[in-house]
């Protein structure tokens, strides 16, 4: 059996998490910051996660997105604007995803990355949500969109497949990967 990891329907999914989770945070952060500062706070724990997702998809680790995550939360308290803030955020999510985690085609990609990044600074020019609601529909908007990355590019390429064979005991597994472990001199490549 087969268990695949599709990018488009996890963005999808991830951006539906981000969107319904957007109101009870947002309401906990304006009880510590202004309304701008606790919305612009929400669109980063978004790229956050949508950030640890890409690295996954990629086999890096976090530490390569770190540093655009840290400009961005930086950004969020000297930015005042939350449409220059979002805009922050799909410059980052651009970087991290064509310029980290999946650098082959630049410039294809930077092409799609351009396109991404101006149909949503079209978009939260022309809708502005000026309520919760609006906003959380706005995020769910925002990974929607950037799903598109994934339907464009072979979401397949980015796939990750696992083969596991379910006629075999599971102590027999165990078993195996014990010996490919002490046959490969107790190095363990995957820690």
């Amino acid at each position: 059996m087969k268990i695949l990891r599709h990018p488009v329907l996890t963005t999808i999914l991830l951006g539906l998490v981000c969107g319904i989770s957007f109101i009870p945070l947002n309401l906990v952060l304006n009880r510590f910051f202004l309304r701008s500062s606790a919305i612009c706070l929400m669109i980063w724990l978004c790229s956050v996660g949508y950030a640890i997702v890409l690295g996954r998809w990629s086999n890096n680790k976090i530490r390569p997105v770190l540093f655009p995550l840290l400009f961005l939360l930086l950004a969020v308290f000297l930015v005042k604007s939350i449409g220059a803030c979002f805009i922050l955020a799909l410059a980052m999510i651009s970087w991290i995803r064509s310029g980290i985690c999946f650098p082959e085609y630049r410039g294809l990609k930077l092409a799609i990355e351009l396109l991404l990044c101006v149909l949503g600074g079209v978009l939260i020019n022309v809708f502005m949500p000026r309520s919760e609601l609006g906003w959380a529909l706005g995020i769910w908007l925002f990974f929607l969109i950037q799903a598109l990355y994934f339907v464009v590019f072979d979401s397949k390429a980015i796939a990750i497949e696992e083969k596991i064979d379910l006629a075999i005991d599971p102590f027999e597994r165990a078993s195996r990967l014990a010996a490919d472990i002490l046959s490969a001199g107790g190095k363990l490549t995957g820690l």
